[in-house]
């Protein structure tokens, strides 16, 4: 799911999510599969979706429930048919997701450019092509290039006259030598033109030059006096029709969140699904044919808006309220059912639209069915490294604090001018550097459509970028806390601290602690700070990129003669703490602390919870053991009963508060009493200093347990 940048504001470091390919186990031609279907193509199948998020449970190779259930939301996620089967097209987004899942880790200040605009549909490795050649790489080509506006005619894998000509208008008009071989340099020109949608000639004969109007995906936000994407002049398509008209479908139907998946020219069976929704949704007959009438209602819903366009910092409109969102979620078998009033409250403190942060969590969570959501209350992906997603992503004290954490990151980093990643405060925007997937966006818009007509709105009722009116500023831009009431621990021992070090705010402690010992291959944020000071104190001129290599180890052995120190290119603890942070205080290993307050941040390239000490300060979590914290688990944690109310300790019949499955608590012991566990929480104020309310109160034993956080 892309690089998706996901950075912490102010002194915080980044955190970004990003979309390492993994080892694709899935392939196209993999036989259809359907319930009561087994073998190693089911096993396969179970394998891949568990490796997106889309949970199986146990890979026996037998096509039962749960993994009927899992490949339904698979569909319904990508744009594809709802139907439960696995045949070709379904297996071909399985294996697009596998080769550009998404997973959040930290990483340099520095990213490859590719990844400021999407993942491209060529790859830089193609072989080198041209007049005479046959096979696979020449219809990658073929199909690029007719997306581009340079048409081959038909991808039929044969480099002939056709492509040849197609190949050196490409090269002309890209400033390249027009040999009509297509090497490095000029798989390299088409893989950008892909990712910026940059055609080299009008889309089609039919219609203004490109340059009279811009593309569907850069256009401005449609006005009722402005040009659409798509005449009406257009010719009709269908399935196996190709070439640029296909491509300008394809873009303004992701753009108006009826996901196609990859804009690639090729009317498959991804694009004729996307065609039945639409007309179902605009009251056509749904027969996947684009003639006249589908063209025109396609520009008429372009001139209404577009999801991709939506300004996200207008709240959702009225009717997207607590009780709609449950319903939706409810209704697709969510366990976020019940989290309604938290993306509303989420909406109103940071000023992020409630559809879209509920639609992001459904991309990321599989519909908060993922094992990282169900296990770690982290339901857009934070840390979850592809090499070991279970155990690198990041713990969340609840669900509720994940979802205020991601509209405080997104609003500050994304939505508002002059944030870190800001480009645009729109999905189309956030794109850029949240996503190397170029359908992450459309993807949200989808699900954002859904949500919005399920509950009896449409994009109409959303403020399109650019807005005439005053945007409105959020109530609050600071982090959210998570108060907790009575929390004990026990600290731990530190490699290099003895102790723990503990720190005034949590970002500072991000900043300062030692984490582990920088040398060739390190890279992150303290590889940027040893390669600014270096820069200063020795005139390096080393580029600050994070990536510890040899020009940074080459520095670091002339740094350590000057100091007469010995001369590995290494940067220890000690060279560390003397020269760049000077000496943490610590606390004792072995010592019981009180922590009142839990904030997300990082330990070097891990997504970790911060603590705060009672009259210390904040650590990192994963020196302190808790010893009277833990999470509240309903029986079934796939279901929509997930809510678990809180009955007070004075009168058993009344509810005082409602947590929701995985939420940390305190308490004496894992053991109910009568039918009941005795808890300490607290109301959540996420964004006040003052902290929450403390509770004590009761969960029934018939409705959750308690397991014990570490």
């Amino acid at each position: 799911m892309k690089l998706r940048r996901l950075l912490v504001v102010s002194t915080l470091p980044m955190l970004v999510s990003v979309a390492a390919p993994i080892v694709a186990h899935a392939q196209t031609t993999e036989p259809t599969v359907k319930t009561g279907s087994t073998g190693t193509a089911v096993t396969t199948l179970q394998k891949d979706l568990n490796s997106l998020g889309y949970s199986v449970g146990s890979v026996d190779g037998d096509f039962g429930p749960k993994t009927l259930t899992a490949v339904e939301k698979f569909q319904r996620a990508h744009g594809l048919t709802v139907d439960g089967i696995v045949g070709p097209a379904t297996w071909a987004a399985i294996l697009k997701s596998l080769n550009g899942t998404t997973t959040t880790k930290s990483t340099s200040t520095t990213k490859p450019a590719s990844t400021t605009s999407g993942a491209p549909t060529t790859q830089t490795a193609e072989p080198t092509v041209k007049s005479g050649s046959t096979g696979t790489a020449v219809k990658t080509l073929q199909k690029d290039l007719n997306s581009l506006g340079d048409s081959v005619g038909a991808v039929d894998g044969d480099f002939g006259p056709a492509t040849e000509s197609a190949v050196k208008k490409f090269q002309t008009a890209h400033g390249l030598t027009a040999d009509g071989i297509v090497g490095p340099e000029t798989w390299s020109a088409i893989q950008k033109a892909l990712a910026s949608g940059t055609a080299t000639k009008p889309a089609s004969t039919t219609k203004p030059a490109s340059t009279t109007k811009p593309a569907s995906t850069t256009k401005p936000a449609p006005t009722t006096s402005g040009s659409p994407t798509t005449p009406t002049t257009e010719p009709t398509v269908k399935s196996g029709s190709t070439g640029a008209a296909v491509t300008t479908l394809q873009k303004d139907l992701n753009s108006l969140g009826y996901s196609v998946g990859t804009v690639d020219g090729d009317f498959g069976p991804a694009t004729e699904s996307a065609v039945k929704r639409f007309q179902t949704a605009h009251g056509l007959t749904a027969d996947g044919i684009v003639g006249s009438a589908t063209w025109s209602a396609i520009q008429k819903a372009l001139n209404s808006g577009s999801f991709t366009k939506v300004d996200l910092r207008y709240s959702a409109p009225s009717s997207i309220n607590a009780n709609s969102i449950n319903t939706f979620l409810s209704k697709n078998g969510s366990p976020m059912t019940g989290l309604g009033q938290s993306f509303i409250s989420a909406q109103n403190t940071y000023g992020v639209d409630a559809n879209y942060l509920v639609s992001h969590a459904i991309l990321e969570s599989a519909w908060g069915t993922s094992q990282i959501a169900l296990a770690k209350n982290n339901l857009f992906g934070y840390g979850a490294y592809d090499a070991n997603p279970g155990d690198d992503a990041g713990m969340f004290p609840s669900d509720a604090y994940a979802i205020e954490f991601q509209a405080w990151e997104v609003r500050n980093n994304y939505l508002n001018p002059g944030g870190s990643e800001y480009v645009s405060p729109t999905l189309t925007g956030m794109n850029v550097n949240y996503a190397t997937d170029p359908n992450w966006a459309s993807s949200i818009a989808t699900l954002m459509n859904e949500l919005a007509s399920s509950s009896g709105s449409s994009v109409s009722d959303y403020t399109q970028y650019p807005s005439s009116t005053s945007v409105p500023q959020p109530n609050s831009n600071v982090e959210p806390v998570y108060d907790l009431n009575g929390a004990t621990g026990t600290t731990q021992a530190n490699a290099y601290y003895g102790g723990v070090p503990y720190y005034p705010s949590t970002s500072a402690g991000i900043s300062d602690m030692f984490i582990a010992t920088l040398q060739n291959g390190s890279s992150g944020e303290d590889v940027t700070k040893v390669q600014t000071y270096l820069n200063a104190q020795i005139g390096a001129k080393l580029t600050v990129d994070g990536q510890y290599g040899p020009a940074t180890a080459a520095a670091v052995k002339q740094f350590e003669a000057k100091h007469g120190l010995k001369q590995d290119g290494i940067w220890s603890y000690s060279m560390w703490t003397t020269y760049i942070t000077g000496s943490a205080p610590t606390i004792p290993a072995g010592q019981s602390v009180q922590v009142d307050e839990i904030e997300q941040g990082m330990a070097g390239p891990y997504v970790v919870p911060w603590y705060h000490i009672t009259n210390r300060g904040w650590v990192d979590s994963q020196y302190v053991k808790f010893t009277n914290v833990y999470r509240v688990a309903v029986r079934n944690q796939t279901s929509t009963s997930t809510s678990i109310p809180v009955y007070s300790s004075s009168d058993e019949t009344q509810q005082i508060a409602t947590l929701h499955n995985g939420d940390f608590v305190v308490a004496k012991s894992a053991s109910a009493t009568n039918g009941f566990y005795e808890i300490q929480v607290s109301t959540q104020a996420y964004d006040s200093s003052g902290g929450g309310t403390p509770l004590t109160g009761y969960v029934s034993s018939q409705v959750a347990s308690l397991t014990a956080q570490q």
